[in-house]
């Protein structure tokens, strides 16, 4: 506290105006240091504040009368009264008066407060041993100390009543004598030195923080791509994941498994608060999923839709136009544009623009491939219009020119229109095609079209290849109807009684099927695996849909 606001707080105190916080810091000042407690003495002895309090010419007297003051502040209300009376039958010596006296009990508790902290440091100060060698009993306060407050030289003050009670005022009752000794409660309470700093307890060593990958490559068959540079086994593959060629194994830090198939792409695997999210590019992803939490399900995530899992096995197939889901285990929920399906065990959805997603059997017995479906390769066929076409996008395939001949192997030809599709290996299909040829020429030469399952075993091999191992077929008969015609081997009616042409896959899963051209003009309108149609159907016979 500087000497300025020391003097401050004085000067207040001395006049009645001065607040409850800062009664608080004077207060607080005179306890902590010795200085400040003798500058407060001078200061107040020269108004008779001090001497008010000393009444009587020896220390006993001093002393009872301090003891009375302790006593009277534990009783709390006697003590503010026997404060009031003295104050009220006895004025000082203050020359200043600031506004009218204050109503509130406030000032004068602080002002009480503050009294018996001067007068417990005068106490201490006076029982002191003094610097001279001979002790006289009741000797002064030693030099630094003010003896009694001598009048100043100000104009005198007010006649005082000739009333004997405010210097003496009527002694109250004894005290009961406490237990205690007497002068043990008039010794000042020493300050409290602050005690030491606790020891803090020992820190115990911060364990390493064991980082667990979110997704770790546990197997690699053929090319295989983190990022620009070829992947290798147990390293981190939350990043990104290409697979050219093959498949590669992935595990997640759960024990889910992922197997990536051949021309597939994952952008990324991430774990936060709502889960694990991986994000397929492109391509077929298979999942053995371990059981999830029910509020962090494992989500994948595509550019048509998103499947949440909560714990299942599946399988997930992304291309251009859609996101196919396979659910073999539990349940999946497939998300597309703010519509959710559920898909069960045993059941599939496609997410696609323009396309509902109605879930359907994983294992159906009818499969019908329309050529809006088919992925075109090379020039060889081409998507035209055609108002009989069975699907409602109202197009067919059209075969192209052609430099290949009908006997040529197919696997050297280049181009060609590719169907993909889900279908078991416990069943055995029977193929039909929808098919017309608006060619004019000769009829030998404008009703061929070749069909080829890929990974399947065929009923019977065609005579147009002989013994090349091959699945594929050579379709004849296109032009033997003036319209479109459901055929299968041939669609000679002299040989009808030729059984049709049927497939088994060899695994359950995605399969293919791809055509080639055989004649120009040729037109392809759809293929119908069927488990249930065993003769060829009529003309105007339409497939039942999936289910």
């Amino acid at each position: 506290m500087t000497p300025e606001d020391l003097h401050r707080l004085i000067e207040e105190y001395r006049d009645g105006v001065i607040s409850d916080a800062d009664a608080r810091r004077l207060a607080d000042a005179i306890r902590s240091d010795a200085r400040v407690a003798q500058r407060v003495r001078r200061e107040l002895a020269f108004t008779g504040h001090l001497g008010q309090s000393l009444d009587g010419s020896d220390d006993e007297a001093f002393v009872r009368s301090f003891n009375e003051r302790l006593t009277a502040e534990r009783a709390g209300e006697a003590f503010r009264v026997e404060f009031d009376k003295r104050t009220s039958l006895r004025s000082t010596a203050r020359t200043r008066r600031v506004g009218p006296p204050q109503t509130s009990l406030t000032p004068f508790v602080i002002a009480a407060g503050f009294l018996l902290a001067i007068l417990a440091a005068v106490v201490w100060q006076s029982k002191q041993p003094v610097a001279s060698p001979t002790v006289v009993k009741h000797a002064p306060a030693p030099p630094e100390e003010l003896p009694k407050p001598e009048p100043r030289p100000v104009p005198p003050p007010r006649p005082e009543p000739p009333v004997e009670s405010p210097v003496a005022p009527k002694p109250l009752p004894p005290p009961k004598p406490d237990p205690a000794p007497k002068p043990e409660e008039a010794k000042p309470q020493p300050v409290p030195s602050p005690e030491p700093p606790k020891p803090l307890p020992p820190v115990k060593p911060v364990e390493p923080t064991r980082v667990v990958a979110v997704a770790r490559l546990d197997r690699i068959e053929g090319a295989v791509f983190v990022g620009d540079r070829p992947a290798k086994v147990e390293e981190e593959a939350a990043s990104g994941l290409r697979v050219a060629a093959g498949s590669a194994h992935v595990v997640l830090a759960d024990g889910t498994r992922l197997t990536v198939g051949s021309e597939s792409a994952i952008r990324e695997i991430s774990r936060g608060p709502k889960g694990t999210r991986v994000e397929v590019a492109l391509g077929t992803i298979t999942a053995d999923i371990a059981r999830q939490p029910a509020d962090q399900p494992l989500t994948f995530v595509t550019p048509h839709g998103e499947a949440r899992v909560v714990g299942t096995v599946l399988r997930l197939v992304v291309d251009a136009g859609s996101t196919r889901l396979e659910v073999k285990e539990g349940k999946v929920q497939l998300v597309r544009d703010g519509r959710t399906v559920t898909v069960a065990a045993g059941q599939f959805a496609v997410a696609a623009p323009g396309q509902p997603m109605t879930p359907r059997s994983i294992s159906p017995d009818e499969i019908v491939l329309y050529p809006h479906q088919a992925k075109l390769t090379g020039p060889e066929w081409a998507q035209v219009r055609e108002p009989k076409a069975l699907s409602s996008v109202g197009v067919v395939l059209e075969a192209q020119g052609t430099s290949f001949k009908v006997t040529d192997f197919v696997q050297t030809r280049p181009s060609y229109a590719a169907y993909t599709f889900y279908a078991p290996a416990d069943k055995e299909y029977r193929i039909w095609m929808r098919v017309t040829s608006h060619e004019k020429g000769d009829p030998w030469l404008r009703d061929m079209v070749t069909i080829e399952p890929l990974r399947s075993t065929m009923n019977q091999k065609s005579a147009f290849f002989g013994a090349a191992p091959t699945t594929a077929w050579v379709v004849t008969g296109a032009s033997t109807t003036p319209g479109f015609t459901w055929i299968s081997s041939h669609g000679d009616e002299a040989r009808a009684t030729v059984p049709p042409i049927s497939v088994k896959f060899n695994e359950s899963g995605m399969q293919t099927i791809r055509l080639f051209v055989g004649h120009p003009n040729v037109r392809v309108d759809a293929i119908w695996l069927s488990a249930t149609q065993k003769t060829k159907p009529g003309p105007k016979i339409v497939p039942p849909p999936e289910k």
